[in-house]
C-alpha cells in the first residue's frame, strides 16, 4: 500500500461555503484559494444533523456519527463534581486521526480542536481548545498544551483583544463614518474575533515552522463567529438592520473571507509545495434570501438556525487530481480518506468513505483493517479539569451563544442534559434510527419531556416507524397545549402523506404556509404530495419553486426527477438524478430512481451501478433488486 502524501496539513474553516467563497475567487479577492483549486480538487462536504460544531468536528476526526464518538453538544456533565464542563477529550469515545497516526509511527500535531483538553499525549503536539481561547495568558488551563515544555513558548503567541489597534479592524469596515468604536457593542465584538482568531494563527505558524510533523490540523473557528456576529449585515439588507449599522458593517463577511485567504497564504508557503493541503468546513451558512429572519447571532444556546447543509473541501497535493470538482462526499469521508493517502490500513468501522474519485489514475488502492478500537490508547489522558479554566471556558462559550448559562446551577445542568438528548435524538433520527431516538428521549425528566421541541422530534419518530396513530395523539396534545404553528401544521401535513389522505395534508401545508415564509423542505413535502395525488406538473412545479429558494437541494432535485419521469423525459430525470446524487451521496432512493431512469434512456452500464449503490445503501429494501434481476434477465435473453 503506497504513501501518497509525504506530509499532510489539514485545516478547519468552521462554516465556510462555497456560495460565498466562489464570487470572491472570480473577483481575484482570494488568490491562495484559487490557486490551491486551480492544482486540486473542490466540492461540497455534506453535513450531518444536528449541526453543532464540536459534534461535527469530531465526527470529521473520527470519521464516526455522533452515538459513537459522544461528543454530544459545547458542555456535558462532570460525573466528579455533578456541574457542567466544556465538552473534553476524555469523553470521546473513539480514536482520532491524530490517535491512528501517530500509534503508526507518523508524528503528528493537532491545534485548537473541538474538545482536545487536556491535551492529548501522541507523538507529536497538542495545543487544545482550551488553550486558545484562553483570555487571560496568567491562568492557563493545565494539561492544555502537550508536551508541557510547548507552553511557555505559546503563551508568548496569545493576542488579547487589548493588543487590537483600531487601524487593524479598520480594513473590516468600510465606511467608518459616524461609527463611535468605543461604545459600539458590534465593533468590540470584531476586536475579540480577531484577537482569537490570531492566537490561532500564530501557534499554527509558530508550530509549523519550528516543529517536525507528517501531519498537522488546525481548527479556525472564526468564519463561523463572524457569521453568527455579522451575517445578518451581509448584503442584501434584511428588514430589521438599521441603515447605520448597514453602512458599518456589511463587509465584514467578506474581509473575514479575504482575512483567512491571506493567513492561508502563510500556512502554504510554510507547508511547501510537496505537502497534500486539505481545507474542510463542518457546514455552511445561510447569507442570502435563506436568511432565517431576525439577528444572525446565537440566542439560547440555538446556534443551527444560519447553517447551510454544505460546507467545503478542497484539496491539493502530490498524486491529487487537477482542477476538478469532487462530487457526493461528506464530513465523514474526511477521515478514511486522509488515512488512505497516508499508506494506513483504512477501518472498516468507520463511517464515511474514501473518496476514490480525488486521486490521479484509476489504479489507487488501499488496504482495509476492521477496527483500531480494540487497542487502548498508549498513553491516555488524565482527566484534569482546573475550575478557573473550566468556568472561563463555559463563559467564552455562553459569551459566543453556545450555552445558556442563565438560571440556578441546577437549571443549567439540566438545560445541558436535555440538549445533549436532544442532540443524540435527531442524531438518530437524521440516520434513520427512530427507534433509538424514542428511546433517548424516554430518559428525559418529566419536566423536560414536556418540552415542544421533545414531542415534535418523537412525532418524526413515530412517523418514520410508521407508528402513526402514536404520532398522531402527540401532534392533538401539541394542538391542546395552544402550541399551534407552521411547524404543528407542516407535521401533521406530514402525517397525513404517509396515511394516504392527501387532501388533508394539501390543507395541512397551506396552513402551515399562511404562517410565514417557507423554507424549501416545506415545498419538497408539497411536491411529495402531489406525486402521491398522481399531479405531477403540480409536483414538478412545487419541487422546481423550492430549488428556486436553494439550487443544491438534493431532495428537490430527486423528487423534480420522479416527476419527469412521470411525465416521460426521462432525459430531465436523469439530469435532476444526477445531481441530487452529486450532492448528497447517501441517498438510496435517489440512486434507485437514477436507475429507472437510467435504464429507461439505454444507459443499461450506468442504470446497473446506480442500483447497486442503492442495495449496497439500503440492502433490505427489495425494489432495486428487482429491477436489476430484470435487467439481467432482458440482457440473457438478449
Amino acid at each position: 500500500m503506497s504513501r501518497i502524501a509525504k506530509r499532510i496539513l489539514f485545516i478547519g474553516w468552521d462554516g465556510a461555503d462555497w456560495r460565498i467563497i466562489s464570487p470572491l475567487i472570480d473577483a481575484g479577492k482570494m488568490p491562495n484559494l484559487e490557486k490551491l483549486i486551480d492544482n486540486g480538487v473542490m466540492g461540497n462536504l455534506a453535513s450531518l444533523d444536528p449541526m453543532l460544531s464540536p459534534i461535527l468536528w469530531t465526527s470529521i476526526a473520527t470519521g464516526k456519527l455522533a452515538d459513537r464518538h459522544r461528543i454530544l453538544g459545547f458542555a456535558e456533565p462532570d460525573g466528579g463534581t455533578g456541574k457542567i464542563r466544556p465538552v473534553s477529550s476524555v469523553s470521546r469515545r473513539c480514536k482520532a486521526l491524530w490517535n491512528i497516526l501517530s500509534e503508526q509511527g507518523l508524528r503528528c500535531g493537532v491545534i485548537n480542536w473541538f474538545a482536545s483538553n487536556p491535551a492529548e499525549k501522541i507523538n507529536g503536539f497538542t495545543v487544545s481548545d482550551r488553550f486558545c481561547m484562553s483570555s487571560d495568558a496568567g491562568k492557563i488551563p493545565a494539561a492544555s498544551v502537550y508536551p508541557e515544555e510547548l507552553k511557555e513558548e505559546l503563551i508568548g503567541l496569545i493576542t488579547q483583544p487589548s493588543d487590537i489597534t483600531p487601524m487593524q479592524v479598520l480594513p473590516f469596515i468600510q465606511k467608518p463614518e459616524g461609527l463611535d468604536i468605543k461604545s459600539d457593542r458590534n465593533f468590540q465584538t470584531l476586536v475579540n474575533l480577531l484577537a482569537q482568531c490570531s492566537t490561532v494563527h500564530n501557534i499554527t505558524t509558530w508550530l509549523m515552522e519550528n516543529e517536525e510533523w507528517d501531519f498537522f490540523a488546525a481548527y479556525y473557528p472564526a468564519i463561523d463567529r463572524f457569521g453568527h456576529a455579522f451575517m445578518e449585515y451581509h448584503p442584501p439588507k434584511m428588514g430589521h438592520v438599521s441603515d447605520k449599522d448597514f453602512q458599518h458593517y456589511n463587509y465584514v463577511v467578506e474581509g473575514c473571507y479575504r482575512f483567512h485567504d491571506m493567513m492561508l497564504g502563510r500556512l502554504l508557503e510554510l507547508a511547501g509545495e510537496e505537502t497534500t493541503v486539505i481545507i474542510a468546513s463542518d457546514h455552511g451558512f445561510h447569507h442570502g434570501n435563506l436568511r432565517p429572519e431576525g439577528s444572525s447571532r446565537i440566542m439560547g444556546g440555538k446556534p443551527v438556525a444560519y447553517h447551510r447543509k454544505y460546507g467545503m473541501l478542497a484539496l491539493s497535493g502530490p498524486g491529487i487530481k487537477k482542477d476538478m470538482r469532487v462530487y457526493g462526499a461528506s464530513i465523514l469521508d474526511v477521515a478514511p480518506t486522509i488515512l488512505a493517502m497516508s499508506g494506513i490500513p483504512v477501518p472498516e468501522d468507520m463511517d464515511g468513505s474514501v473518496l476514490r474519485q480525488i486521486f490521479e489514475g484509476d489504479s489507487f488502492k488501499y488496504e482495509t483493517v476492521d477496527t483500531y478500537e480494540k487497542q487502548a490508547a498508549s498513553d491516555p489522558v488524565p482527566e484534569i479539569d482546573d475550575p478557573w479554566a473550566v468556568q472561563e471556558m463555559l463563559r467564552s462559550l455562553a459569551a459566543f451563544g453556545y450555552i445558556d448559562l442563565s438560571g440556578t446551577e441546577s437549571e443549567v445542568l439540566e438545560d445541558i442534559i436535555t440538549e445533549r438528548t436532544m442532540n443524540l435524538a435527531h442524531a438518530y433520527i437524521s440516520s434513520n434510527r427512530p427507534g433509538l431516538a424514542v428511546a433517548e428521549l424516554a430518559k428525559l425528566s418529566p419536566i423536560h419531556g414536556e418540552e415542544t421541541s421533545a414531542k415534535h422530534l418523537l412525532v418524526i419518530s413515530y412517523i418514520k416507524m410508521k407508528q402513526y396513530d402514536t404520532a398522531e395523539k402527540l401532534l392533538n396534545e401539541i394542538v391542546a397545549a395552544k402550541e399551534d404553528g407552521p411547524q404543528i401544521n407542516y407535521q401533521m401535513g406530514l402525517l397525513r402523506h404517509y396515511q394516504d389522505r392527501n387532501e388533508e395534508a394539501l390543507q395541512c401545508l397551506e396552513k402551515a404556509e399562511s404562517f410565514e415564509q417557507c423554507h424549501p423542505h416545506f415545498y419538497n413535502q408539497v411536491g411529495q404530495v402531489y406525486l402521491s395525488m398522481g399531479r405531477f406538473e403540480s409536483a414538478q412545479k412545487a419541487f422546481i419553486k423550492a430549488l428556486s429558494m436553494d439550487d443544491e437541494n438534493a431532495v428537490a432535485y430527486d423528487g423534480l426527477g420522479v416527476a419527469y419521469q412521470k411525465l416521460g423525459d426521462f432525459e430531465k430525470a436523469v439530469e435532476a438524478h444526477m445531481k441530487s446524487v452529486a450532492l448528497l451521496h447517501y441517498q438510496p432512493m435517489a440512486h434507485f430512481h437514477l436507475g429507472i431512469a437510467l435504464a429507461e434512456v439505454g444507459q443499461i452500464d450506468w442504470a446497473i451501478r446506480a442500483l447497486n449503490v442503492a442495495i449496497e445503501q439500503a440492502p433490505n429494501n427489495p425494489a432495486p433488486k428487482m429491477l436489476l434481476a430484470g435487467i439481467y434477465s432482458r440482457m440473457e435473453a438478449g
